[in-house]
């Protein structure tokens, strides 16, 4: 799916395995911009919360003619290209003194523009797209590198480390990047 660029993608929860395709999806959604709609979602609670993760649309029912309606009022929207570079398009992240512009792999740091590798763009990206949540270094390194993470921790907080350092952040950092000894990192606690 990352090869491929989706303007939308609709998720029936009910499908076999749909759980496992959700973060799936949402890293579709911070490297590619694709809308994202989810169906059936019967509490509004859980609607919201997919949603507050990144879901464009959640719809209570799974109705074909609802369904449809929807994907077209998410195709409405203007594509990432039709945004000026001042406006605020989707997946722009904004914390304190940093903004990260996922549609332009830009990073500013009290408005100072920062260069970071792919790699490194992507893992503070993935961090900040899940603020307050705890990452072990093993599931970050599988879900940023995309690979099994037997040998990979040490990866994980070399980069860590040169991240902080280009944000010109100390070591022990704990306003954006926080270290929890012997469990992993999260962002803006």
């Amino acid at each position: 799916m990352m090869t491929r660029t989706f303007d939308v993608v609709a998720l029936d929860t009910e499908t076999e395995d749909a759980a496992r395709l959700i973060s799936l999806l949402l890293d579709l959604r911070h490297a590619k911009n694709t809308l994202l709609l989810l169906f059936p979602i019967g509490d509004s609670d859980v609607r919201a919360a997919f949603m507050s993760r990144g879901f464009d649309m959640c719809l209570a029912e799974n109705s074909p003619k609802e369904c449809s309606a929807a994907v077209c009022a998410l195709l409405r929207r203007p594509s990432a290209n039709e945004y000026p570079t001042e406006a605020t398009p989707p997946g722009r992240i904004i914390y304190k003194d940093l903004v990260m512009d996922p549609l332009r792999q830009r990073v500013t740091m009290r408005d100072a523009q920062i260069v970071f590798t792919a790699l490194e763009f992507k893992l503070l990206y993935f961090l900040a797209s899940n603020p307050s949540i705890v990452f072990s270094k093993e599931l970050i390194y599988e879900r940023v590198w995309r690979e099994g993470s037997i040998y990979g921790t040490k990866s994980v907080t070399n980069l860590i480390s040169s991240i902080r350092k280009k944000l010109n952040l100390p070591p022990g950092d704990s306003e954006y990047i926080k270290t929890l000894k012997g469990t992993g990192y999260c962002f803006a606690p």
